[in-house]
């Protein structure tokens, strides 16, 4: 069953991942496909965690990669587009007085800033919780720097858990070839 708050509620349009997106979607929590908010985040070239799906953006007609633009590029790239991006806070700021559940897919995050940011961000939030494919859970946390990662989400109860199995801790099963098997294969996704 399709979420309705998948892309904070606008998936698939313009407004996707916006907090435009989100205020014209409010209606739909009362839908029973509404199940929880669900948005993208992405790190930045200066550090600074933002809202935004895909890995690439037009600027000034040219496709990039958003990891190698500044907020202030990427800010003027949503412009372009015409839509805003939202920085993590902002849309924090929007959902943190709501009581549906959220989940936050990790896209991309290169700085030990960002990752703690992220787990700060949602630390003692009960219904939220960090999700990702397992390719970008290995990008986002390098194995030599993982246990310490693992450690920073236990003492302040983050969960990261898999895109499409919300049940399967990723830093749990990342460890053991057994785990690492049950990761992957798409004839297990929906166990």
């Amino acid at each position: 069953m399709r979420n309705l708050g998948h892309r904070l509620g606008a998936s698939g349009t313009r407004l996707e991942n916006t907090i435009q997106g989100l205020h014209d979607s409010l209606k739909i929590v009362s839908d029973s496909k509404f199940r929880y908010w669900e948005f993208d985040v992405r790190e930045s070239a200066d550090g600074t965690l933002f809202v935004f799906h895909d890995d690439d953006i037009s600027l000034k007609g040219q496709s990039t990669e958003t990891r190698f633009l500044e907020m202030d590029d990427i800010t003027s790239a949503g412009e372009e587009i015409g839509i805003s991006i939202p920085t993590l806070d902002q849309v924090i700021s929007e959902l943190e007085q709501r009581e549906e559940p959220v989940m936050i897919e990790i896209k991309e995050l290169m700085s030990d800033k960002c990752r703690a940011e992220i787990f700060d961000s949602i630390a003692g939030r009960k219904s939220w919780k960090l999700m990702a494919t397992p390719e970008r859970f290995y990008n986002s946390f390098p194995i030599e720097d993982r246990n310490r990662w693992r450690d920073m989400a236990s003492r302040k109860d983050v969960k990261l858990v898999r895109v499409g199995r919300h049940r399967v801790e990723l830093f749990r099963f990342s460890y053991h070839a057994l785990g690492r098997l049950y990761l992957y294969p798409k004839w297990l996704f929906g166990l």
